[in-house]
C-alpha cells in the first residue's frame, strides 16, 4: 500500500501525466483535420483508451500505413491527475487540531457542502428564470454565490488547518473544477429546437444522436410512432420491432452522405452500381463520402440503407435509402422530404432524424414553446448579424406557466433544468433556431474559480505578513 500511495505522490508521475495530456491534445487537434469534432472527442477525450491513428502525425500526401496505437485516453489520465492531487492533499494536509475547534470547523465544512449544493441545484433563483436581466449582473450574481461558499469553506479550513489554510483550500478547488469537468462530460446534454413563426413546439433534437422513425398514418385519429435508435443500426443487422410489422435489414450505414441530387446527373458508371431503392431514392442520388473535418465547422450528413422484409413469408417489401438531408430540421426547414412506405394495410411515414425528445418539466408536465416573432437585425450597410433575438410564449398548464419571454445573444431563457440560447435563424428571418443545453454541474466553474481565488488570496496574504514580519 505504501508503494502505491509513493508512486502517486511522486512528482514524476505528474510531469508524465501532464506530458501525456500534452501529446493526446496535440494529437487529438491534428485529427480534426480529417474527422468530425465529435468523433475526436469521443475517440481521444471522453474514453479511458485512446486509438490514435498513426497518419494523423504525418502530411496526408504521404503514403503511412494506417496503424492506430493504444494510447491513455482523457479519463484515464484526467482520474490519474486526480487520484495525484488527492494523495498529495492527504500526505501534506493534516488536520492540527483536536476536540471543539475540530468539530466546529467540521460543521462549517458541512455547512460550505451545503450551501454548494444549494447554488448548484438552483438556491436563489427563480423556476422561470427571466431574460432582461443584464449579463454583466447575472454573472456577478453567480460569482458572489460562489465566494459566499468559498469563504465558508476558507473558515472551516483556517478552524481545521490554521496557516495552511488557504493552500488546502486552493487545492480543493481544482480538484472541484476537475471533477466539474468529468460530470459535464458524462452527464452534459446538447440539443436544438427549431420553430417557425407563429409554431408552437414541445420537443429538441439531438444532434449528436439518430433514430429512425416510422409513423403510423393508417388511423385517422392516432398517428402510432415507431422508433430505432442509433444504437440498433449496425450493418448487418435485422432488427424486430413489436411496433412495426415487418423486420427492417440495414444494409449499409454512412457517416456522412451526399446532398441528394437527381440520379439522372450521375454518371452511368457510378449509377449502374447504385441499388435498386424505393421512395426517393429511386430518382435522387445519395452517396457516401468521407467524414468532414471538424476545424471546417461543416456537418456531416449521416444516412442508413435498409430493406424491409415481410415478417411471416420473408419477402423484400423494398430498400430504401435514408438521408439526414430529408429531415427539416437539418436543413433549416429548406427541405422536408418523409420517405412515404405504403403497405397492404398500413402506410407509414418514414424519417432518419435526430434523436428527439419531448420536453417536461421536473415535476413530469409538458411544456412547449410558441415562437410570438423573431427579429434580426443587421450592421447598417452590411449583412452582418447585429442582433438577433425570439419572442416566445413558455407554456407550461400543469406547473401553471403561462408567459411571454424573450430569448436573445448572451441572453438564456433557463427553465426546467435547461438553457434555451438563441444561436440561429431559418431563411428569410422565417423563424428561430435554439440551442438547449442541459448541464445540472454548470455552476461549478463559477464555485471552483472563486474558491481557488479565495484560497490564493489568503494564501498570498498570509505569505505576505510572514514577510514583513521577518523584514521588520
Amino acid at each position: 500500500m505504501k508503494k502505491i500511495v509513493d508512486f502517486f505522490l511522486s512528482l514524476k508521475l505528474t510531469v508524465v501525466l501532464l506530458s501525456l495530456s500534452m501529446v493526446l491534445v496535440f494529437a487529438g487537434t491534428l485529427a480534426q483535420v480529417d474527422k468530425g469534432i465529435w468523433t475526436v472527442v469521443d475517440q481521444y477525450f471522453r474514453c479511458l483508451i485512446a486509438w490514435i491513428d498513426l497518419p494523423v502525425f504525418f502530411p496526408r500526401s504521404w503514403d503511412v500505413p494506417d496503424i492506430r496505437l493504444p494510447f491513455p485516453g482523457g479519463f484515464l489520465i484526467g482520474w490519474l491527475l486526480t487520484i495525484n492531487l488527492v494523495m498529495v492533499h492527504w500526505a501534506s494536509f493534516k488536520v492540527q487540531v483536536n476536540g471543539g475547534r475540530r468539530i466546529a470547523g467540521l460543521v462549517v465544512l458541512a455547512l460550505g457542502v451545503l450551501v454548494t449544493l444549494g447554488v448548484m441545484f438552483g438556491w436563489g433563483t427563480a423556476p422561470v428564470a427571466a431574460t432582461e436581466d443584464d449579463a454583466f449582473w447575472r454573472v456577478f450574481l453567480r460569482l458572489g454565490r460562489g465566494t459566499l461558499a468559498a469563504v465558508i469553506f476558507y473558515i472551516a479550513c483556517v478552524l481545521l488547518y490554521r496557516k495552511r489554510a488557504g493552500m488546502v483550500l486552493l487545492h480543493g478547488g481544482i480538484l472541484f473544477l476537475m471533477v466539474g469537468e468529468f460530470l459535464t462530460a458524462m452527464y452534459a446534454v446538447e440539443a436544438t429546437m427549431t420553430i417557425k413563426e407563429g409554431e408552437t413546439v414541445n420537443y429538441i433534437d439531438h444532434s449528436q444522436q439518430l433514430e429512425i422513425a416510422f409513423t403510423d398514418k393508417s388511423n385517422p385519429d392516432h398517428d402510432s410512432v415507431t422508433v430505432l435508435p442509433q444504437r440498433l443500426l449496425q450493418v448487418g443487422d435485422v432488427i424486430s420491432s413489436d411496433g412495426l410489422p415487418f423486420d427492417v435489414k440495414v444494409h449499409d450505414y454512412f457517416v456522412n452522405s451526399t446532398r441528394p441530387q437527381p440520379l439522372d446527373s450521375i454518371p452511368a458508371g457510378i449509377r449502374s452500381g447504385y441499388p435498386q431503392y424505393e421512395g426517393y431514392g429511386s430518382r435522387l442520388y445519395v452517396g457516401e463520402q468521407p467524414e468532414v473535418s471538424g476545424a471546417t465547422g461543416a456537418r456531416n450528413a449521416p444516412a442508413v440503407d435498409i430493406e424491409l422484409f415481410d415478417r411471416e413469408s420473408g419477402a423484400s417489401l423494398g430498400r430504401y435509402i435514408l438521408s439526414i438531408w430529408m429531415y427539416p430540421n437539418f436543413v433549416n426547414r429548406a427541405w422536408d422530404m418523409p420517405t412515404r412506405i405504403k403497405l397492404v394495410d398500413h402506410e407509414y411515414e418514414v424519417y432518419f432524424r435526430f434523436r428527439r425528445e419531448y420536453l417536461t418539466s421536473p415535476s413530469g408536465s409538458p411544456y412547449s414553446i410558441k415562437l410570438l416573432d423573431f427579429v434580426h437585425e443587421k450592421y447598417e450597410g452590411t449583412q452582418m448579424p447585429k442582433d438577433f433575438a425570439s419572442q416566445i410564449m413558455l407554456v407550461n398548464e400543469g406547473d401553471d406557466v403561462d408567459r411571454e419571454l424573450r430569448i436573445w445573444m448572451n441572453n438564456p431563457l433557463r427553465y426546467a433544468r435547461r438553457t434555451f440560447y438563441q444561436s440561429g435563424y431559418l431563411p428569410d428571418d422565417g423563424g428561430t433556431v435554439l440551442q438547449v443545453v442541459r448541464n445540472d454541474s454548470w455552476m461549478i466553474p463559477y464555485l471552483s474559480c472563486m474558491i481557488v481565488f479565495v484560497g490564493m488570496a489568503a494564501q498570498f496574504v498570509q505569505s505576505l505578513r510572514r514577510s514583513q514580519r521577518s523584514n521588520g
